[in-house]
């Protein structure tokens, strides 16, 4: 599920039975963040979903195209896997089955307000009372739902930073946001989560770093 990468990546559909549970094992590991704060976690990641959307705003045709530090992923199937996730992640909110981010079609024009649609109905869903502390049945086992909604902080942070690379602009986003990111990434941390198709080894940042650069230097990417 979690696709912020350094290397090429593939969706769950296209995985073997083994690689699968290989991934649950490795993902299993998100469901020890226990400081995830309900409310204020989902109300960032509402914060988070705007700054996002603004980026899209400006993407143009020659930005749509412009490849990612994922290699799987242009900015335009980038866009798409984000809409995805968010849509799966209200999926599972609601009691539907999640299918691991299954992309949409999404056209240039489409792309911020679909992008901003996607993220609102995905807050408007866990903000159900009860919800954010339920258990749900994810692909690699059950997770909490302040875990889910923390790592879709995760994801709009680390493809926010892909985004800003495709755009050739400096990538800025909510401290609190990245803080949150970076706690899910970092609880996630285990062998499996350096192996092919997941994440690349951990890069060592400059002394001088951000927390956002040491935060993807700690997935794999070179800020």
């Amino acid at each position: 599920m979690l696709l912020p990468c350094s290397v090429p990546v593939r969706r769950w559909q296209d995985e073997s039975l083994w690689e699968r549970g290989h991934r649950r094992d490795e993902l299993s590991h998100m469901n020890r963040v226990t400081s995830l704060d309900n409310t204020p976690t989902l109300i960032i990641l509402d914060r988070l979903v705007a700054e996002v959307g603004a980026l899209l705003d400006d993407l143009n045709a020659q930005a749509w195209t412009a490849p990612t530090p994922c290699a799987e992923f242009d900015a335009h199937r980038l866009v798409e896997h984000l809409v995805g996730g968010l849509q799966d992640m209200r999926a599972a909110a609601e009691g539907q089955p999640a299918h691991g981010f299954a992309a949409p079609s999404i056209q240039l024009a489409d792309a911020a307000q679909a992008y901003r649609a996607a993220g609102a109905s995905t807050v408007a869903a866990w903000s159900v009372p009860g919800r954010l502390d339920a258990d749900y049945a994810m692909p690699w086992g059950l997770a909490r739902g302040a875990h889910l909604v923390g790592f879709l902080v995760l994801e709009q942070v680390v493809h926010g930073w892909d985004l800003c690379q495709a755009l050739g602009r400096s990538a800025e986003f909510d401290g609190e946001a990245v803080a949150i990111a970076d706690g899910v990434a970092r609880a996630m941390e285990s062998d499996a989560m350096r192996s092919p198709r997941m994440f690349g080894p951990e890069v060592i940042p400059q002394a001088t770093a951000t927390p956002l650069e040491k935060l993807v230097a700690f997935l794999g990417r070179r800020p």
